[in-house]
Parts: structure tokens; C-alpha cells; sequence
């Protein structure tokens, strides 16, 4: 054992130093041969963790991952072994930027992440039900006029972002009337349309069709008369009404020769204007004397306001 330490001691001081320069002459050839570097991968974002009941728009859905480590990490990996995610712990509906927190494989450092954070829309699923307006079109055979337009279904329901069912302003149903000359019957599918009249974007509507029945009349007279539009005077009174008016002005009605010889005009049923506050437009029946048949009982009323001064 004396020996053994002797031998361990002797020229103590330069075995030390010789084992200090092995340590840095290794370190030397494996900084050499698997050096240190940067580099970058392009990964998808993940969004599993967002709040269920939203429909989300992200500005980007991909980001840059930046990392540095030794050359034979970068050699096994793959932009795979990278994950992004955002962080949606603070939800709020409406456009915000959440935080992108990444994961990166053992021995890589991260430098950073670009974009670190994300713009992200949320828009919340809603529905809203309307009443089903039954729009024709086309005319019935010589000799037949429209008595009666039913449909199976009186309402549905739009669902889809609060943002796109916020522009519906109501659901239809289209049915040719031209040449007709016997009753009949369909099945219409159901748009919603929003505020210009063009079908909606980006919602579903349920039930998505009806059954239209149409039942025809033969041996009436037509005629045409004027659509008058009448309303209550209860606009609020710090606005002033500028103009009301129907479209069509003019409407072609039918039914027998001595009912029809004393109307002159067919007005709407009376529209409250309480609630408007700005120029808008609204879908109103006309009530129809008895006898008295059009093929579509609705009609469009333009109702403009100004601010009183």
C-alpha cells in the first residue's frame, strides 16, 4: 500500500498538469469536430387549447424556432421534435395576441421565437331564428292567379360566428310561379340573406328547406294598384322623418271583377318607427282586402331619418 501511494505521489505537480492538458485537449477536438451552432426551424402553431365555442382566426399559424446547440443534435433532429403551441390561458372574445410558448428537444438552448406572439380573433358561435319569408317569382299560366303561398316550416334558426350571423337580416325561400296553371308544390331550400340581399357567408341554417304550397285560383281579374306605406307617429323626437316608401311602389293584385273595381291602393300593415335611430329597411305585409290575392303578400319599406336640428 506504501508503495502504491508513493507511486500515485510522486512528481505529483506534472501528473496533474498533464491530466489538465488531456481534459483540454479533449475538449479542443470536440469543440473541433461537433461544434456549437445556430439554426432555425419553421413549425406549426398549435391551437388545441383554445376555448371551445369559437371560431378563431390567427394571423399566422406557423412560426420560426431558433436554437443553438452541437452540431450532431441538429444532424437527428427534425422540425418535428419542435413544438409551438399558444397560450390562451386569459381568453377574451375579439381580437387579442396571445403568447406562443415552445418546446425544443434536450440539449438545444432557445434563443427565441419569432413572431413570440400571435394576433388571434375569436368570434363566438350564436344562433338567432327568424321568421321564413316565402319569395316568388315568374307568372302563373293566362287565366290562373295566386290564392294562397304556405310553406311547412314558419322559422329556422342561423348559427355560425356572432360576427356573420350579426349581418343576417332574414331567411327566404324562392318558388317559380311561371306557368303554373294548377296548384303545386315544392321543396325550396332556405337562404339567409343579409342586409344587401345576398346570401350570408360562413353560417348554417336549420331546418336548411321547406315545403312551399301554392294554391292557384283560375278566373280573376288583375290590376295593378299602389303600395301605400303606413306607420305610426311615434318616431323618437330627436330624430325627424326624412322619407318612407315600399318597393315595389306599384303591385298587380287579382281577384273577382266587382271587388277589385274599388281598390285603388293596398296599404301595409302599420310599422312602428319607436326604435329607429338610423336610415334602414324592413319586410312588411300588406293586408289584403278580402278576395283579394298578390303573389308575394310582402314588400320592402325604405325608411330614411335625420337627426332633428
Amino acid at each position: 500500500m506504501t508503495d502504491l501511494r508513493n507511486m500515485l505521489q510522486h512528481n505529483l505537480p506534472m501528473k496533474i498538469l498533464a491530466l489538465v492538458i488531456a481534459i483540454v485537449l479533449w475538449l479542443y477536438v470536440m469543440n473541433d469536430q461537433n461544434p456549437a451552432i445556430e439554426g432555425s426551424y419553421s413549425v406549426p402553431v398549435s391551437m388545441a387549447d383554445a376555448p371551445e365555442g369559437y371560431q378563431i382566426h390567427a394571423g399566422t399559424d406557423t412560426v420560426t424556432i431558433r436554437v443553438r446547440g452541437p452540431r450532431s443534435l441538429f444532424v437527428a433532429a427534425d422540425r418535428g421534435d419542435f413544438h409551438a403551441k399558444l397560450n390562451f390561458t386569459d381568453y377574451a372574445e375579439g381580437e387579442k395576441l396571445y403568447a406562443v410558448e415552445t418546446t425544443v428537444p434536450n440539449g438545444f438552448e432557445l434563443i427565441g421565437t419569432s413572431p413570440d406572439k400571435i394576433s388571434v380573433t375569436l368570434d363566438r358561435i350564436v344562433q338567432k331564428t327568424f321568421k321564413v319569408e316565402v319569395l316568388s317569382s315568374g307568372t302563373p299560366a293566362s287565366g290562373a292567379a295566386v290564392d294562397q303561398i304556405t310553406q311547412s316550416t314558419d322559422a329556422a334558426t342561423v348559427e355560425g360566428p356572432r360576427a356573420a350571423v350579426d349581418h343576417v337580416t332574414r331567411i327566404v325561400a324562392h318558388v317559380n310561379l311561371g306557368g303554373q296553371g294548377q296548384d303545386f308544390s315544392v321543396i325550396a331550400p332556405l337562404f339567409a340573406l343579409n342586409g344587401d340581399g345576398r346570401e350570408a357567408s360562413d353560417v348554417t341554417v336549420a331546418p336548411d328547406q321547406t315545403e312551399i304550397a301554392v294554391k292557384l285560383a283560375k278566373g280573376l281579374s288583375r290590376k295593378i294598384v299602389e303600395i301605400k306605406v303606413k306607420s305610426r307617429s311615434d318616431l323618437p323626437p330627436t330624430m325627424k322623418l326624412e322619407s318612407i316608401s315600399a318597393d315595389p311602389t306599384r303591385i298587380e293584385i287579382a281577384g273577382a271583377e266587382d271587388v277589385l273595381k274599388s281598390i285603388a291602393s293596398i296599404e301595409t300593415e302599420e310599422l312602428s318607427l319607436a326604435d329607429v335611430k338610423e336610415n334602414e329597411t324592413r319586410r312588411v305585409k300588406l293586408r289584403l282586402p278580402a278576395g283579394v290575392t298578390v303573389t308575394d303578400p310582402n314588400v320592402t319599406v325604405e325608411i330614411k331619418v335625420g337627426a332633428m336640428k
